[in-house]
C-alpha cells in the first residue's frame, strides 16, 4: 500500500490478482475565507472537483464517494447532493450540488474506486 497527494487528496492504493483499489480522502473546498458561492450564494449551486488517480485503471472502475465533513450554517437547512460522475480509467469528477438558501463554510468527502489493474 502507497500514499500520495494528487487534487488534494491523499491516496492509498492496494493491489491484489490484477484487482486495483485506490481510496482518496480530503477537502473538496472552502468557500468561507473568500466568500464565495457555497457560503454567500442562493439558489442553485454546484462544484465540479476533478480527482486523478495515483494509478490507471484497464478499464473504467466502480466508485463510490461520501462526506466525511462538512461545515454549515445553523440557521438554515442542510441541503446537498454528492455524485461521482465522468468516471474514466484515470479519474472522475465530484459534483456537489445545493439549493435554496443553504449555506456550506466547507466540505471534505472520502472515496475508494475498485476495478481491474492496468
Amino acid at each position: 500500500m502507497t500514499g500520495s497527494k494528487s487534487n488534494n487528496f491523499d491516496q492509498t492504493f492496494l493491489q491484489l490478482d490484477g484487482l486495483l483499489v485506490i481510496s482518496g480522502a480530503g477537502e473538496l473546498f472552502n468557500h468561507v475565507d473568500q466568500g464565495l458561492p457555497m457560503w454567500t450564494g442562493e439558489g442553485d449551486r454546484s462544484l465540479h472537483i476533478p480527482v486523478l488517480f495515483q494509478r490507471a485503471f484497464s478499464q473504467a472502475p466502480n466508485v463510490t464517494v461520501g462526506l466525511s465533513g462538512i461545515d454549515a450554517a445553523h440557521d438554515q437547512n442542510l441541503r446537498f447532493a454528492m455524485n461521482a460522475t465522468e468516471i474514466t480509467t484515470d479519474g472522475f469528477v465530484i459534483e456537489i450540488k445545493t439549493w435554496g438558501d443553504t449555506h456550506i463554510a466547507r466540505a471534505s468527502a472520502a472515496w475508494q474506486a475498485i476495478g481491474l489493474a492496468e
